[in-house]
């Protein structure tokens, strides 16, 4: 009979602990439940798209080192400003000329990797887009070397700003580029304007020019078509390398404002 009872009673208490389990169970699923709908029923918080935001951002080491690979050379015609050359230009200018884009050329390519970016390559076709593009210009053009300079102008300053102010200063992206930003659109027209419109303007002024030299305002409504069309051309989703985008917008957009619209 004892054992009975005993048996009895560890039955109740087994069957007690099941219970209790059971209940804490159905708590909890209801809770989750619970829970589950009070997060259906909560409006969500749209955070403010990041592309939306302006905001200031410290430039990385690499950058700032292909930044100034990518605009130093927009600082040589400052050169020829200060040295009288024949116009057209003379054999030897035009092989010092060739010789400065080639070392150029290999210097930046042989460093490649110290400033290459994720995925980008060997760089091969940056480099000699921007060479040839500047190049190619003053040959074709030898008795006027105010556009193969500012062809140079364009790149260097041009789409160099746009790629330096589009880092430091993100903001609304464009709508018809999302990797490309308005402050770097801004940037490349403005700093690529009165950059180009200074380094024509003083090309015109070499003494041994045949044609008369231009006024600051007159070069600077000579230039900036050329350099609009070449900020909207570097802005434009391609798989062609920018620097030859941009080299031949401004290529033949200066050509054409220059032959057509120059004071004579």
């Amino acid at each position: 009979m004892a054992t009975e009872l005993k048996s009895v009673g560890i039955g109740q208490d087994s069957g007690s602990l099941i219970a209790e389990k059971t209940s804490v169970v159905t708590q909890a699923s209801e809770l989750n439940h619970s829970s589950a709908l009070h997060a259906a029923t909560v409006v969500p918080h749209t955070a403010e798209p990041e592309t939306a935001r302006w905001e200031f951002r410290a430039l990385p080491y690499r950058e700032v080192r292909r930044r100034f690979w990518h605009m130093s050379p927009g600082l040589l015609p400052f050169g020829l400003h200060m040295v009288s050359h024949a116009d057209p230009i003379s054999p030897t200018l035009r092989g010092i000329i060739v010789g400065i884009c080639v070392v150029l050329g290999m210097k930046i390519l042989t460093g490649f990797r110290k400033i290459e970016r994720l995925g980008e390559g060997s760089g091969a076709s940056a480099v000699t887009g921007y060479a040839l593009s500047v190049l190619l210009t003053v040959l074709l053009f030898p008795g006027h070397l105010e556009i193969g300079v500012a062809v140079l102008s364009v790149l260097a300053f041009g789409d160099g700003s746009a790629t330096l102010f589009g880092l430091l200063v993100r903001g609304p992206r464009l709508p018809w580029n999302q990797a490309k930003s308005w402050s770097g659109l801004a940037a490349f027209i403005v700093v690529g304007s009165l950059m180009t419109a200074w380094i024509y303007c003083g090309e015109t002024r070499n003494p041994e020019a045949i044609e008369t030299s231009v006024s600051y305002l007159t070069a600077l409504s000579l230039v900036t078509p050329a350099v609009v069309a070449a900020a909207f051309a570097e802005s434009v989703r391609t798989r062609l390398n920018d620097n030859i985008r941009v080299g031949i917008t401004a290529s033949v957009t200066l050509a054409v404002m220059h032959f057509l619209f120059r004071p004579m």
